[in-house]
């Protein structure tokens, strides 16, 4: 277990604010990347993806960012034990924890195409990644591996 010095916060605190991170921050980035898809998917070519018509950008970005808290809450579920353990987690926890709580939310609550669900899974887990940097920049989270 991860000895805290005196003035680096405890791994119980730690995963408070991991969790509130996800929270805020996670809904944040998945609204961003709804409006940057909405922006840029008919130029590159993803315009199978989106529906028909385009939904204006603003109410898209708010709704993905209000339907993402539970995604997000779950993901940090999944991350908090190994930062209550050690006291950070790694991309690849970060990764897995977006793909399984947005993929228990698309499922649970009914997606309208099940055969987008890998890439918005892979989306998810992007997200997640992103939202694990913040962190770690943010120095919530332990940087690297200590040696």
């Amino acid at each position: 277990m991860a000895k805290a010095k005196d003035d680096e916060p405890g791994n119980l605190s730690r995963a408070m604010w991991v969790f509130l991170g996800y929270m805020l921050v996670g809904p944040f980035f998945a609204g961003l990347a709804v409006a940057i898809a909405v922006i840029i998917g008919p130029v590159i070519g993803m315009g199978g993806w989106l529906p028909e018509p385009l939904p204006e950008i603003g109410p898209a970005a708010i709704a993905a960012f209000v339907w993402a808290a539970l995604p997000s809450a779950l993901a940090a579920v999944v991350v908090i034990p190994r930062v209550l353990g050690i006291g950070r987690f790694g991309w690849i926890e970060a990764a897995i924890g977006g793909v399984i709580g947005f993929a228990a939310v698309a499922i649970a609550t009914g997606v309208p195409d099940r055969a987008m669900l890998p890439a918005l899974s892979f989306v998810a887990g992007l997200v997640s990644v992103c939202v694990w940097r913040a962190l770690e920049a943010g120095g919530v989270i332990q940087a690297g591996e200590k040696s």
